[in-house]
């Protein structure tokens, strides 16, 4: 911001203590995260209050922080929910960050109440909540799927492939505490028709949606330029991993709106930082977050937040192949392991859950800070051009 001479500089050099402190710390086991909170009521008397009406206008959630949404992202970064977050920034700004060229001062609004901190002991109870997963019946989708059935919501589960769906959706009624069986929905997102039926089914059954998680995606695979097939990779992630997103959402949105609902879009890594060998994965990855961050601007004013989990390597089969690769990854991220499905369900719960509930816009990533070091993979993975 050009008012912020000294505060701006001096912020950034916390942050990038944060990052190399990560670095450093992690093989010890010890955690380093940033916390970014944007305008914040610290004092009952917003002066001058026209800065703090400019402020809120300009905030995609339309309202000002307050120090319990500050509190209650610290609580979660210093969770075992968070046992795999390392040297990351966590915006905590109701997504004033993406509108700051229109502002000059920053600040925040409202008055903490006791209840407000008991609450916080009860914002992972999603019963009674519409939790939908697009890629749920192995990996990462299945990880969400099945926490949030622990979490008490009603789960629809979705997939390609019936079978696994079932195997999936059989795990989640297990889990549940109420014992409640999934609505199962086998489809194809890159199909219109099935994108349509996944959400009608869904409000058919429920009533409503309250949580959308944009899961399904293609893994990465080594591309280069001059591969004769490259134009086949291309279509085919973005199809999937990018349009299939935006075509969910849009059909989505008249009922996320109505419960004042929430998106969380599971990216990558490779979306933030870049790989020579990641040509497709990247930039459709990289495409996913920018699509989070507009639709956090366009849909906060109806109380909708958006936001991008970006994990890491995570281990979503019982063998790593090529266990050469995950032995780097292992070696490279500051934690010293590879990550797990429930790190990440863990991050999407806290997103959906009324501890974010002044966060939107932002990228949560989950790596065990492997993005600082990722570099490191391309000698192993090969980049010459033929």
């Amino acid at each position: 911001m050009i008012t912020e001479l000294a505060y701006g500089p001096l912020k950034a050099a916390v942050d990038m203590l944060t990052r190399v402190l990560a670095l450093q710390l992690g093989p010890s086991g010890v955690r380093v995260n940033a916390v970014n909170p944007g305008a914040t009521q610290v004092t009952d008397k917003l002066d001058p209050p026209v800065v703090w009406e400019k402020t809120r206008s300009f905030t995609p959630l339309k309202r000002l922080g307050q120090p319990l949404d500050v509190a209650k992202a610290v609580a979660f970064l210093a969770s075992t929910d968070a046992q795999f977050i390392t040297g990351a920034n966590l915006f905590v700004d109701g997504g004033l960050v993406h509108n700051m060229g229109a502002m000059n001062t920053m600040f925040g609004d409202m008055i903490d109440d006791a209840n407000d901190y008991r609450q916080v002991a009860k914002s992972r109870d999603f019963t009674g909540k519409v939790v939908l997963v697009t890629g749920s019946s192995s990996g990462i989708g299945a990880g969400i799927a099945k926490l949030f059935a622990v979490l008490g919501a009603h789960v629809v589960v979705t997939a390609r492939t019936a079978d696994n769906v079932r195997k999936v959706a059989k795990q989640c009624h297990q889990l549940s505490p109420h014992k409640i069986a999934p609505l199962e929905v086998t489809a194809d997102l890159t199909k219109s028709s099935d994108l349509k039926r996944v959400i009608d089914e869904t409000v058919k059954t429920y009533g409503k949606l309250d949580v959308l998680v944009n899961n399904a995606g293609i893994r990465s695979a080594r591309t280069l330029i001059t591969a004769p097939d490259v134009m086949d990779k291309w279509d085919q992630l973005y199809s999937l991993d990018l349009r299939s997103v935006l075509e969910l959402t849009h059909i989505a949105i008249p009922h996320l709106i109505q419960s004042k609902g929430t998106i969380i879009n599971i990216s990558a890594i490779g979306g933030i930082a870049p790989m020579s060998i990641n040509l497709v994965y990247g930039p459709v990855k990289s495409g996913l977050d920018m699509l989070t961050r507009v639709l956090a601007l366009q849909l906060g004013p109806k109380g909708v937040r958006v936001n991008t989990i970006n994990p890491g390597a995570i281990q979503v089969t019982e063998k790593l192949e090529p266990a050469e690769v995950f032995d780097k990854c292992s070696d490279i991220t500051p934690l010293k392991r590879i990550g797990q499905p429930l790190d990440v369900a863990k991050a999407v719960a806290f997103l959906a859950s009324s501890d974010a509930e002044f966060i939107t816009g932002a990228n949560l990533v989950v790596d065990g800070g492997m993005h600082y070091n990722a570099s490191a993979l391309t000698p192993l993975l090969g980049t010459d051009i033929e």
